[in-house]
């Protein structure tokens, strides 16, 4: 199955959109549009090829900083001790469509999430990591599955430079 991640338009079918979790649901439905009109966030949409109007899920991502303080120490024992604060990606939200669970929905949209975060990050905005805060127990085990980290503020940190071995 062929797959298309675009950024939300109008085309899109919000409506019908049920990830499970009404905080989720209720973002894309009634505040997504509106954050991406404000530059708060880009918001991508994840749709088959064959119905780019049906949501199988979204991310959001966003440009962030993280207090020194939460970074692990052997990664910013790397970093000059000038910088207060580091520059991030912040995944705001990832949801799948619980019509298509068990599909891996969530690893597609969290690695295309964290290509973009590279390839921006290597190109066009300096990011350190990407980080994210989880929703739930389901959310921090997803995420630990896939390599990140549980810092002392229950965020947790995926450093850009274990993200570059999975594009380079």
């Amino acid at each position: 199955m062929s797959y298309i991640v675009s950024l939300l338009n109008k085309e899109h079918d919000k409506k019908s959109f049920s990830c499970g979790n009404e905080m989720l649901d209720n973002y894309l439905k009634k505040q997504a549009r509106q954050d991406v009109e404000r530059k708060l966030s880009q918001c991508f949409i994840l749709t088959k090829e064959s119905n780019i109007k049906e949501i199988l899920g979204y991310y959001t991502l966003s440009s962030h900083s993280l207090n020194r303080e939460f970074i692990p120490d052997d990664i910013i024992q790397k970093l000059p001790p000038s910088y207060s604060s580091l520059p991030v990606t912040l995944l705001g939200r990832l949801a799948r469509d619980i019509k298509f669970k068990g599909q891996d929905i969530g690893n597609i949209l969290l690695i295309d999430a964290l290509k973009k975060s590279y390839e921006v990050s290597s190109t066009t905005i300096a990011s350190m990591a990407v980080i994210v805060d989880p929703i739930d127990a389901n959310a921090t085990s997803f995420y630990s599955k896939n390599g990140f980290i549980t810092l002392e503020s229950k965020r947790m940190f995926l450093p850009m430079e274990t993200i570059s071995q999975l594009f380079e």
